[in-house]
């Protein structure tokens, strides 16, 4: 089967698309001998066929993840390829890097079929080894400091990862919920336990597919020992404010840095109040149990 054409939805003022994530994909056609389609999300022309593209075919949401990459085939079957990272522009960069050097691009330039993933024959490892390990980063603070922010875990389980980039003040710039078999309800029913419904918007909640050939070799190699279908599901969740008070509001998570614990809950708190504070604690609520352990113990 002959690929007929690459195509990336993007918009110019992102920086995930303009200029390498367009470059690259300019490359990726070039390679594969084929024409690229771009079509761009901010021109009301395209924005329809961009739209129809992702929701069939790719990473929907309200307000979907950009840049997003598919090849379409001469019998009009499209696969997705690639999604950008919601975090660091430089994650979404090191994921085009990885897609090159990958078997599986190397079978779409030589004319093959892709592919397909073979499911590991042993027990299925806990997906949070390979989450924490493949996709997770160190980052900065969003809308609240210029601190450097990690991933916590919140909940995880065999299949699912629920997490939080967090600054040490514990303010929350994402939620990323990490899954072999996504459930957007239950990303938003564990919201709604922390932190109520009022805060949890749709338009707020962005999925993103991640495959083995976009996170490295060893990634790829590995994917199977969690994932049967080789690929995990990243469902994002950031609070973009709209009013004022939506603003000045922050979420964050019940920690004590200095002892490395807390009860690890989310909760909302006014931004300010937080830092006029100053405490080491970042407790969830006054009767919190385990940050009351704390205050005892030292």
């Amino acid at each position: 089967m002959l690929i007929k054409r690459v195509i990336i939805v993007l918009a110019n003022y992102c920086p995930h698309c303009v200029p390498f994530s367009l470059r690259y994909a300019n490359k990726m056609a070039e390679d594969l001998g084929v024409s690229l389609l771009s079509l761009d999300i901010e021109v009301p022309e395209q924005l329809e066929a961009a739209d129809r593209l992702v929701e069939e075919h790719g990473d929907w949401s309200e307000d979907y993840l950009i840049p997003q990459v598919f090849v379409e085939y001469t019998d009009g079957k499209v696969n997705h390829v690639l999604t950008g990272f919601s975090e660091a522009v430089s994650v979404t960069e090191a994921s085009w890097k990885a897609l090159f050097s990958n078997t599986y691009y190397q079978s779409l330039v030589h004319g093959q079929t892709a592919i397909s993933h073979t499911p590991s024959p042993y027990p299925r490892k806990p997906l949070k080894e390979f989450v924490e390990k493949y996709l997770t980063f160190q980052g900065r603070c969003y809308r609240h400091c210029d601190q450097i922010s990690s991933f916590m875990d919140l909940r995880s389980d065999l299949n699912n990862v629920i997490g939080a980039y967090v600054c040490p003040d514990g303010y929350v710039s994402r939620v990323v919920y990490f899954s072999v078999y996504p459930d957007v309800k239950q990303l938003k029913s564990f919201l709604y336990s922390q932190v109520g419904e009022e805060i949890v918007a749709d338009r707020d909640i962005r999925p993103a597919t991640r495959h083995g050939w976009e996170l490295g070799s060893d990634a790829s190699a590995e994917i199977g020992e969690v994932s049967p279908t080789g690929t995990i599901k990243e469902i994002y969740w950031t609070v973009y404010p709209e009013t004022e008070d939506e603003k000045n509001r922050g979420v964050f998570v019940c920690s004590y840095p200095e002892k490395g614990r807390g009860c690890s809950r989310l909760f909302v708190q006014d931004k300010e109040s937080r830092k006029r504070a100053r405490s080491r604690l970042n407790a969830c609520r006054e009767d919190c149990i385990e940050t009351e352990n704390l205050k005892k113990s030292c």
